[in-house]
């Protein structure tokens, strides 16, 4: 008698690491796709990267993908569908987001919390005699973005009927700012005694667009107006060693995602996790020490 063995069945994989981001005017996302693209293939895994501009494209994308081990989402800042999570699923065994805008469901989520980002900024400057505190931010409806908003309105305790005016918006995405809306934020000589003391800003790539702007409006940093961005606080592109930053750390980022991806590509059945970057803070010596009896 000849007993047949069941064949094993072996699941093909087109890639390891599939990427998946929506195109954006901002430097930053891109920045971590080419360096971590860059770590994965070096360690000799099999990645493909596919940009998008708007959802009906991606589920193009992935209607004809063949089967991948793990899925990294860039979304920048923009809503993702019920409907694109199911499909990614269909195609990869496991999926990592990039931003904390999609937290609790099957998906190890990486982003930094710039809620309290933005309060241990804004509690730095306090400590320091400002009372006048104003904030630069977008204007997009995303879940971090709007969170950071409310945020400063409760620190600043703002109870008018009207929209406050030490809140800027910028109807742009994080990273993609131009020189007029610094220019818009920042005050000017004219603008009296009511005028914010300090500037906290979230979203800007380019400090030497920030420090062309200072020039431009005559004002000296430190002395007219302090300056506190919210960022990665090891990119020089963005403090150029002048501006006080709060924010993570991108190289710290860079090693979650390598590892986090990693392990799932590995067949890392563990529970999903969601993983906030830890804050920093960091002194270049924009923020002037006030009178606290003051504010000046």
């Amino acid at each position: 008698m000849v007993i047949s063995v069941p064949e094993t069945i072996t699941e093909t994989y087109d890639a390891d690491c599939l990427i998946l981001y929506r195109d954006s005017e901002s430097r930053l996302p891109r920045r971590l796709l080419i360096e971590l693209v860059a770590h994965l293939r070096r360690a000799g895994y099999r990645v493909v990267l596919s940009g998008f501009n708007n959802e009906a494209r991606a589920l193009e994308l992935l209607e004809n993908r063949g089967r991948v081990r793990c899925c990294l989402l860039q979304t920048n800042f923009e809503n993702v569908s019920v409907k694109l999570l199911a499909q990614i699923k269909n195609v990869a065994d496991s999926l990592v987001i990039d931003g904390v805008s999609v937290t609790g469901i099957d998906a190890d989520v990486i982003g930094t919390n710039w809620r309290e980002a933005l309060s241990i900024g804004y509690r730095k400057l306090v400590s320091q005699g400002h009372t006048r505190i104003s904030f630069l931010t977008s204007s997009h409806g995303a879940r971090q973005i709007a969170m950071a908003r409310r945020e400063f309105l409760l620190l600043s305790e703002w109870q008018g009927p009207g929209p406050c005016p030490l809140l800027c918006q910028v109807d742009r995405l994080p990273g993609s700012y131009q020189r007029e809306d610094l220019l818009a934020a920042l005050p000017n000589r004219n603008n009296g005694e009511g005028a914010a003391t300090a500037l906290i800003i979230w979203g800007l790539v380019d400090g030497y667009l920030l420090d062309s702007a200072l020039n431009e409006n005559n004002l000296r940093l430190g002395d007219d107006i302090s300056i506190l961005l919210l960022g990665s606080v090891d990119v020089a592109s963005e403090h150029v060693t002048r501006f006080n930053m709060v924010g993570n750390s991108d190289a710290e980022k860079l090693q979650l995602f390598e590892r986090t991806i990693i392990s799932r590509i590995e067949g890392d059945t563990s529970v999903t996790q969601t993983h906030y970057l830890p804050i920093y803070l960091l002194d270049h010596g924009s923020i002037q020490l006030l009178d606290a009896t003051t504010g000046a």
